[in-house]
């Protein structure tokens, strides 16, 4: 069974995200995701690789605030927090409504299929079978660059 676009913020939405502790944010997340099979973790990791790939725009960069000089991890981590605020504010950015704040990024997220998988399956995160739909590297999306 393929996860839906909306399952997949339903999930993040079970982040602690009042929590300062930034490993703690995103146990209830990676719990819930033990408790599904691979293929699920896989799915959830394919929508992440999906919807990072999509906000994967020189546009978007460029109508961002707080940022210093170019830097293609930084990038790819802002855009794993905009992931991280949920559906309305990943389309605000997108639709260039509000900037992407520079200062602002989550790169715990971009492993939390891994370790999920990892817990699950009692394995070193290493040995992480899948391989996501998108790439997720800065620049990958070539159309928008």
């Amino acid at each position: 069974m393929k996860m839906f676009k909306n399952s997949f913020w339903g999930i993040l939405k079970k982040g602690d995200w009042n929590n300062e502790n930034t490993d703690e944010v995103f146990e209830p997340i990676i719990n819930f995701l033990v408790n599904h099979k691979d293929q699920y973790i896989f799915d959830f990791h394919d929508l992440m690789s999906e919807f990072l790939y999509e906000l994967d725009r020189k546009e978007i960069y460029e109508h961002s605030i707080n940022q210093e000089q170019f830097n293609e991890e930084d990038f790819l981590n802002q855009r794993a927090y905009v992931l991280t605020n949920g559906n309305k504010y990943y389309h605000d950015i997108i639709s260039l409504i509000k900037p992407l704040d520079g200062e602002l990024k989550c790169p715990q997220l971009l492993t939390l299929p891994a370790k999920a998988w990892s817990i699950k399956n009692n394995k070193s995160i290493e040995k992480y079978p899948h391989t996501p739909k998108y790439n997720i590297q800065t620049k990958s999306n070539t159309k928008y660059w």
